[in-house]
């Protein structure tokens, strides 16, 4: 089915001179203050005596102690014989049991063309495995009342499961079942895909949310993972073979670890872990790829214009600092004072109790192994937005020039050491904090000394790491609110600016010459050129051969399937008749009462709805030629036309079938990926970029013989936030059709 058919269907810098010479004004006697007694300030209002007032006998709060170490629950190690490291806080204290298991890939490991993979992967472990289905997995949870979760974070995908010890069984079952052999099937993929992009759409409504993403996109840029942000096109464009490369990639008991926390026995534990997990495999696992901090240089300010909303979300962004950095402690603390201390930070006094612009105002930085960013957030009134922005950037300033005092540290210490002690009330506890630090190679006395390194901090220290790291000069400005009132303060200020509409994708993409679809150029060389032209001939042949393709002359269909767009789905039914070599039609019928149709004769076309007919523009034709270039019957043979060549790619796996990849490149740019089956050598896949550049798949399954052409009976096409499934009913080949089916309706 035409995809245009488808569209169709989607009814601070201020510049300083030098100062002037004090000017000579003449003076009489008593001007000044020189000479006369200074004002007495007047009595203060008379009320109420103050009852304290005097007192000697209140009671002072004692000084906080100074951090000492914490007294933390022993931790039990070891590492199973596949490699899989184990960390046990055994407890009696509560009859249960907490498992979780940190695989080491997350968001930061996804490439570009990939972008999602992870937290589909992760949604979909518990959604079945080659021994038990998502309801048998969800019944098990439920009989025994356990939890079982799992969720991709940054840098890592962590699955858990808690249950009564009682009933440790289940967990030792079932988390390494869905960790082990997930199956992803494909209408769960389908379900998490509408989730998430329902989920991504909503950021449209939450300006708060949007700040967030753009900063960081201002900040790292196109060129690393901290600046690509997830869109809808990325997620929908996830097949399940991403799923299955993503998980063999990375799902490895030697790039995994284990934490146990609750009711066990450590020995007997140990034997029934090595017995559940005995099957999975170690494998060599690629490092996490790196990248260069962008050169971040000057104010780069971004207007993202949000029509009609009445304040503006406002965010301050600059590159961080990584956890293990010595500075991190001086960090914590300048922060705590800065924007961390939530009432107590000096943000929160200058825009709220002072400036009285918002209802709050905070600063954070990234705790990430490796580099993040520093953000200060607030938002205000649009009237005040510019003027809160330079309130914030002044005290990001005035912290730069001269820290921290020695009061605000000591607050600061015996706030962040209080609270780091109060999060360990329970072996789980114990457990969830040790596994994060265990992620960045820190280990139990880290937690256990944390009170300990803050309160070495002291003024001098905590000054000179926010006048190292903080760079009032080199920062992003972002600011979401609504264009028509804060351009003109943007532009009284003199602030250069950029301005995108908060609708607009985040970001740029690769063009499509140079990746599309995350499929590169290929291998030219006349080697893999000869290998490439073999397995497309294989391919013809098996379809039917080349005398009996190169002979159709017409082709008319009709199929019954669905369209699903952001969970909201359609039935659908079409027919469509293409004559060779530009006639083309397609009939449809959404949810059973809406027709629409759709002509196409040479360079002249039409569209047909309730609403009337209406003429198709040339722009639009010319995408329906790039359609029937690709049209799946006729594609095998798209190598063999004039100015046309082919390209090899790496081999890759479509349930568990090896495929041979094939770029074919047209004389006028247009190109497709051909996915070869290296068995039966008919076509499994296209991969290529829409109309709109996004990245597309198409799948074809279930071939059956016609007039002795192999033709899919089932096809999956995905691209857009779109999926579209059809099951092709008739098919018939080299009819007569009348000339008058293309022609516009009266």
């Amino acid at each position: 089915m035409s995809r245009v058919g488808l569209i169709c269907l989607a009814a601070l810098a201020a510049a300083c001179g030098p100062k002037a010479a004090p000017a000579l004004t003449p003076t009489l006697p008593g001007d000044g203050t020189a000479h006369v007694a200074p004002p007495v300030d007047p009595p203060p209002p008379v009320g109420p005596p103050d009852p304290w007032a005097g007192r000697t006998d209140l009671l002072v709060a004692p000084a906080p102690p100074p951090p000492s170490k914490l007294e933390l629950p022993p931790v039990e190690r070891f590492t199973l014989p596949n490699g899989l490291e184990v960390l046990v806080v055994a407890s009696a204290e509560l009859p249960t049991v907490t498992m979780q298991l940190a695989i080491r890939a997350g968001r930061d490991r996804e490439p570009l063309a990939r972008l999602g993979v992870a937290e589909l992967t992760a949604d979909l472990l518990v959604k079945g495995t080659s021994k038990r289905s998502a309801l048998q997995i969800a019944e098990a949870v439920d009989f025994v009342g356990a939890t079982l979760s799992a969720d991709a974070t940054f840098e890592a995908t962590m699955v858990a499961c808690s249950v009564l010890a009682k009933d440790l069984s289940t967990c030792l079952t079932l988390l390494p079942d869905v960790v082990m052999r997930p199956t992803f099937p494909e209408v769960e993929l389908r379900r998490a895909q509408r989730q998430e992009i329902a989920g991504l759409r909503a950021r449209f409504d939450n300006a708060g949310a949007l700040a967030a993403d753009h900063v960081q996109h201002l900040l790292w840029g196109d060129d690393h993972v901290r600046g690509w942000i997830l869109d809808e096109s990325d997620v929908a464009a996830r097949t399940r073979d991403d799923l299955v490369a993503w998980h063999k990639a990375y799902y490895a008991p030697n790039n995994a670890l284990l934490t146990v926390a609750g009711a066990v026995d450590v020995k007997a534990l140990k034997a029934s872990l090595t017995k559940a997990f005995g099957g999975w495999k170690q494998r060599d696992v690629a490092p996490a790829p790196r990248y260069a901090d962008p050169a971040v240089s000057g104010i780069k300010v971004r207007l993202v214009d949000m029509p009609g909303q009445t304040q503006t979300q406002i965010r301050i962004g600059q590159l961080g600092l990584r956890h293990d950095d010595p500075r991190f402690f001086d960090a914590l603390v300048w922060n705590y004072v800065l924007g961390g201390g939530a009432f107590s930070s000096r943000l929160m006094e200058v825009v709220r109790a002072e400036g009285g612009k918002t209802y709050g105002a905070s600063s954070s930085f990234d705790r990430n192994a490796e580099r993040g960013a520093f953000v200060a957030a607030t938002f205000t009134r649009n009237a005040e937005a510019v003027a809160t922005t330079k309130l914030v950037s002044a005290e990001i300033t005035k912290m730069a020039a001269t820290g921290p005092t020695a009061t605000e540290v000591a607050d600061a210490i015996a706030n962040l050491a209080g609270s780091h002690a109060m999060r360990f009330e329970s072996a789980r506890d114990v457990a969830n904090a040790l596994l994060l630090a265990e992620l960045h190679d820190f280990g139990i006395e880290y937690l256990e000394n944390f009170g300990v390194r803050l309160a070495m901090v002291d003024a001098a220290s905590a000054a000179a790491a926010a006048a190292e790291l903080l760079r009032p000069r080199d920062q992003v400005i972002v600011l979401v609110g609504d264009a028509r009132a804060l351009e003109p303060q943007l532009s009284a200020a003199g602030w250069r600016y950029q301005k995108v509409s908060f609708a607009a994708p985040i970001g740029a993409r690769p063009a499509p010459a140079a990746v599309g679809s995350g499929e590169p150029e290929g291998k030219r060389d006349a080697a893999s050129v000869a290998t490439a032209q073999r397995a497309v001939d294989a391919a013809i042949a098996a379809k039917g051969g080349l005398a009996a393709l190169t002979g159709i002359t017409s082709i008319t269909l009709s199929a019954t399937g669905t369209i699903d767009e952001a969970g909201q789905i359609i039935p659908v039914t079409m027919t469509r008749t293409v004559v060779l070599p530009d006639k083309n039609r397609v009939d449809i019928v959404l949810g059973g009462k809406v027709p629409i149709s759709i002509g196409i004769d040479g360079r002249v076309g039409w569209q047909q709805t309730p609403k009337g007919i209406v003429d198709i523009p040339a722009s639009e034709i010319a995408l329906l030629d790039l359609e029937r270039w690709r049209e799946p019957e006729l594609v095998l043979l798209r190598g063999r036309d004039p100015g046309a060549s082919l390209a090899l790619l790496p081999s890759e796996k479509i349930d568990g079938r090896t495929h041979t990849k094939v770029r074919i490149n047209g004389a006028d740019g247009r190109w497709v990926v051909l996915w070869l089956d290296d068995q039966s050598h008919l076509l499994s896949r296209l991969t290529y970029d829409d109309e709109s550049g996004a990245a597309a798949v198409d799948d074809f399954r279930d071939y059956r013989p016609e007039a002795g052409i192999q033709v899919a009976r089932t096809r999956v096409q995905r691209g857009a936030g779109r999926v579209t499934t059809f099951s092709i009913g008739g098919v018939l080949f080299n009819t007569t059709v009348e000339p008058s089916t293309f022609a516009r309706p009266k």
